[in-house]
């Protein structure tokens, strides 16, 4: 029973900690006496099959698997077709070999793969999920009795894949709001109900590093000066407070200076208590700083400035130029080229973007929310 009992607590830890799975599975296959075993999962959306977790299957097997090996085993398409929860000795190797010669030549036979026991744990629309465990040929099959203590697994295993489910989706959506973040030329830290920082993206991490009027100290946002930095703080504790209902009236912005910066670095910070609804109270005392350095360069895609108003290479770097404050005088110089070639890429640009003079450039593009985030520079 004490290990029945462990091998429940290191199912249930693998459930939202992915990486413990082949933990777990290794203790199963110790309790079940299998030489080797896996959880085999199929994404119905994306038509792969895999392994979430294994034990005794080299890493070799595991990725020719997941690459396309799996269309080939039978066991996992007959596992497919039992019921739910009911454990049963599915596969003897004699009977594979004279059915399904490829897959007994190429995954049992190479892996001493003599008996398998099934379940079939987790079925929807998104995912099926089976247990295979594995002996030798010169091993007993799986007894009535083992297999019964199999099925005393099942809510489990059940409970445990459908928080794995959970968490995966959860851990998905929060690398796409990562990656959506990454790409806003602005930069963003995102602190939580504590005050330390939950999120920074790539610019404010560049920013950080090059601007010390403002450093996160054991995650908690600090100014240089002590004057500034109580503002800061009396800032960030009042929008932590703020009533959602007046979210609206809740932004406040304050400049960071330092000694060796000519210039501060200006925040701007906003509540982000939702106003109303049902998600009301999920970020509330969450404040996100948004930061900018106003002698920072500006940096946009090439690629993007193509795409938006396809401007050829020289173009661009001559309206980003423009946005970080050069003349044409000063762009020539720079890239080597006379003034009269900078004016006539001004003016191919202007009709390009739509715009008559220098300045609606620098606006048009200092209005951009987003480009690539390997192309984001702050210098």
């Amino acid at each position: 029973m004490d290990k029945m009992l462990d091998l429940i607590g290191e199912i249930y830890e693998a459930s939202f900690n992915p990486g413990h799975w082949n933990a777990a599975i290794t203790r199963l296959c110790e309790y079940m006496q299998a030489r080797s075993g896996a959880l085999f999962i199929e994404d119905h959306g994306a038509g792969t099959r895999g392994m979430i977790g294994a034990h005794g299957l080299s890493g070799a097997v595991r990725l020719s698997y997941r690459l396309g090996m799996g269309k080939h085993d039978q066991t996992f398409k007959l596992q497919r077709a039992q019921p739910l929860g009911e454990a049963r000795q599915l596969v003897e190797s004699r009977l594979i070999r004279r059915e399904h010669p490829l897959y007994y030549s190429l995954i049992l036979r190479p892996h001493d793969i003599g008996h398998i026991a099934v379940m079939n744990i987790y079925n929807d629309d998104e995912w099926h999920v089976g247990l295979g465990l594995h002996r030798s040929f010169k091993a007993d099959a799986f007894s009535a009795d083992e297999l019964r203590d199999l099925n005393r697994l099942y809510p489990h295993l059940s409970r445990a894949l459908r928080i794995h489910k959970e968490f995966h989706r959860l851990r998905h959506r929060q690398q796409s709001i990562d990656a959506a973040l990454s790409r806003v030329l602005m930069g963003l830290i995102i602190l939580g109900p504590d005050g330390t920082a939950l999120y920074s993206n790539p610019v404010a991490d560049s920013l950080l590093k090059r601007h010390p009027g403002l450093v996160l100290n054991g995650g908690r946002p600090q100014a240089h000066f002590a004057h500034e930095n109580r503002r800061l703080q009396a800032m960030l504790d009042d929008l932590a407070l703020a009533d959602p209902a007046d979210i609206d009236r809740h932004d406040l912005a304050l400049g960071l200076h330092h000694p060796e910066r000519d210039q501060p670095l200006n925040v701007v910070l906003a509540t982000l208590n939702a106003p109303y609804g049902e998600h009301a109270d999920m970020a509330r005392g969450n404040v996100a700083l948004y930061l900018c350095d106003p002698a920072s360069r500006f940096h946009f895609s090439l690629d993007t400035l193509h795409a938006l108003y396809d401007l050829t290479p020289a173009e661009a770097r001559v309206a980003m130029a423009l946005t970080n404050g050069q003349t044409p005088k000063q762009i020539a110089e720079s890239q080597g080229v006379v003034v009269d070639t900078v004016r006539s890429q001004l003016k191919s640009l202007y009709v390009k973007m739509g715009v008559n003079k220098q300045q609606d450039v620098i606006r048009v593009l200092l209005s951009g929310a987003v480009t690539r985030p390997a192309r984001t520079v702050i210098d």
